[in-house]
Order: C-alpha cells, then structure tokens, then sequence
C-alpha cells in the first residue's frame, strides 16, 4: 500500500442515512455481491490484506474498504477501489429509509470517494512536542460549497492524537531545505451524492484521516506531501491552509 494515515476514524455525520453504520448488513445480498463482483480483483487483495471475508459487506466491511481506499490514495489502484466504495455507498443510501425506498435510485453520484476538505491542527516546531487531548476537527457546515456544490447536510470528523513530535534538528525536505516544523493535518474522505431534490448534494460515507508533513514555515513556504515526500511550494503559510482546506489531495500524493 501506498501510504497509511496516522489515524482512520468512522465519524458523526449529521445526515447519514438511518442505520448506516448498524451491524447488520448494509445492502441486501444479491446488490452486495454483484457490486463486489465487478471488482473481484480489488476485493481479493483487500481481504488478504485484512484476512478478512467482504461479502457480506457489514458495517466492519464497510471500514475496511474505505481504509484500503484511503491508503491506496496516489496509486493505480485508487480510482477501483474509490469506484468500488462509491457504489457501495450509493446503493447502501438508496437502500435506506432516508432515500425513500422507491424502485428508482433517488440518489445519484456527483463526486466519487475521495478527499473532499482539509485543515491544519498543528504546526510543532524543531525539537519539541505536543502531549495530551490533541484532537483536530475537520467539518462542513450545512451550505458550505465544495467545488461549486452545495451542501445540504453538516458532517464533522474528529482525529485525535496522542502525541504531536516535531522534527529532530538537521532534518531536511526531500528538496534539501532545512525543515522548521512537523505539520499535523487533517482531512474529511467522502462520497457526495445528488439528491432528488434541487441543487441537493449530501456528502456521505465520511471518513477522518490525519497526517503529518515535515515543512519548512518560511516566505516562500515548504511542505513534503504525506504519500510520496515531493516537495510542495506555497507563498506563504495562508496560502497553505487555504490550498489544503479546498484541495487537500494536493498535499497528500
């Protein structure tokens, strides 16, 4: 796998459809398993890397597939799998007393599984570090846009953190600069589906993951991203903040 955040975190969501995250099985057998079916490949390497059966596609299913999804963010495999939980999670919402139960879907996707908003929590200087209650909140207000959508319900994650350590002096950026600080962030994973209803997006299935970037806080800004290290240049540290709250896959892979 590419990557794994430093923490995955099944949230509150105000506005999931009921039950979603209940322990029974979140789609009826026959649904389940013809999505599952067109991504035999991608399933398979789940389960053996978890040593867990998905056919039941349960709640726990559900979270193992998204983890997969999230660490594979940056690789070939991402957009399959991305594609694998979109369905899941459309289907799963159509199925719910929320959707209205009609025989037509009444949700439709408008933006696949991916990283939807982010936020920086901390930024921890050259040897020093954060102990205690650190926990970061990633969250979208009801009609806040993303990516010109509208969204029409509130979703928060929170990511907590034991601990926060900046770097060791003399650590360098993969471009040689010499690193300042460790920066901790956070970011909202997720589905958004068009409802039936005008200009209704939900965002559903959210996910919180953090991660952490060695930088370089100076005029211009310096940043390595979380997956593959390459070196990120931004103005100044607003421009960081604002770039990653509305991008966050720019800094991740």
């Amino acid at each position: 796998m590419a990557f794994l955040a430093w923490l995955l975190l099944a949230c509150g969501c105000l506005g999931c459809a009921p039950g979603f995250y209940g322990a029974e099985p979140l789609l009826d057998a026959e649904t389940a398993g013809r999505i599952l079916g067109i991504y035999e490949a991608e399933v398979r390497m789940v389960e053996e890397t978890f040593g867990e059966d998905l056919s039941d596609y349960t709640a726990e299913d559900d979270e193992i597939l998204t983890e997969a999804a999230i660490a594979q963010y940056g690789t070939e495999q991402f957009d399959r799998l991305s594609q694998l939980v979109t369905e899941l999670t459309a289907a799963a919402w159509n199925q719910s007393e929320e959707s209205g139960g009609g025989e037509l879907p009444a949700y439709t996707v408008a933006r696949p599984f991916g990283p939807i908003k982010g936020a920086c929590f901390w930024e921890v200087p050259v040897a020093v570090s954060l102990a205690g209650d650190l926990t970061g909140l990633v969250e979208i207000s009801r009609g806040d846009r993303v990516q010109e959508l509208k969204i029409s319900n509130s979703v928060s994650v929170e990511i907590p953190l034991e601990q926060a350590d900046g770097p060791s002096d003399g650590t360098h950026l993969a471009n040689g600069k010499a690193a300042t600080h460790r920066v901790f962030t956070g970011v909202l994973w997720g589905v958004i589906l068009e409802g039936p209803g005008e200009a209704e997006y939900r965002v559903a299935r959210p996910r919180g993951a953090g991660y952490a970037h060695l930088a370089q806080i100076s005029s211009p800004l310096y940043v390595e991203r979380a997956g593959d290290h390459a070196v990120v240049t931004c103005e100044h540290f607003l421009e960081f903040q604002q770039t990653l709250e509305r991008d966050p896959g720019h800094f991740l892979s």
